[in-house]
């Protein structure tokens, strides 16, 4: 007989942010990626920090055609994209995890199907989650192919649950808008990103999220 742990079916995780301490590296790369435009960084930074649920593509594409006025051709898609990566790869590889998220997923992965929700590239996700060595906590994982919303539809059409036995757990406002738009319960992890005072269940790190969820 399967162990009840949760008054949850289903867990959705988000990972930059929620499960690692990724958030600053990747705004530091955008910093560093448009650093040659100082006349336009603040704008730049200002697009990339207010839409945090916009795949990175879509945000290159929009600094190039509507901050710095460049074309956005194929080329300068696939040079701008491989040199983020190579900014951010082994520094979220090597990034801590937020106090207690490793205790989580070892606790939930065996009696919860955990799902991992990201906007990171599919092939450079699934690189990160190999060489933590943690894929295989995650019953499947949703990139940037998918918008959250349709990942979480997904999930629970997949599980065959109900919208209140699944939760996700995410670290931006725009992770509550995608679970609220489906009609899961919603837990933050404050990276730092704000909330906009949404009436949520908000937390530092997984072990009060474990305690929490008890």
């Amino acid at each position: 007989m399967t162990e009840r742990v949760s008054r949850w079916d289903t867990i959705i995780l988000d990972f930059d942010g929620t499960l690692v301490e990724s958030v600053g590296i990747k705004d530091a790369a955008f910093e560093e990626l448009f650093k040659s435009f100082p006349s336009h960084l603040d704008a730049i930074m200002r697009y990339h920090l207010d839409h945090n649920a916009i795949i990175r593509f879509k945000k290159f594409e929009y600094i190039y055609k509507n901050i710095l006025k460049l074309p956005y051709t194929e080329k300068v898609e696939k040079d701008v994209s491989q040199k983020f990566s190579n900014l951010v790869f082994n520094k979220i590889v090597k990034c801590p995890y937020v106090s207690g998220a490793l205790k989580f997923l070892k606790r939930y992965h065996a009696v919860i199907p955990l799902h991992l929700v990201s906007v990171s590239p599919e092939k450079e996700l699934n690189r990160i989650l190999k060489a933590r060595n943690i894929q295989h906590y995650f019953k499947q994982i949703y990139s940037s192919k998918w918008k959250k919303v349709e990942a979480i539809k997904d999930i629970i059409l997949k599980e065959r649950t109900l919208s209140d036995k699944t939760v996700f757990i995410g670290d931006t406002y725009e992770d509550y808008l995608a679970a609220k738009a489906v009609g899961i319960f919603f837990i933050g992890r404050n990276s730092g990103k704000p909330f906009l005072e949404v009436n949520i269940p908000l937390f530092e790190n997984f072990n009060e999220i474990i305690s929490y969820m008890k």
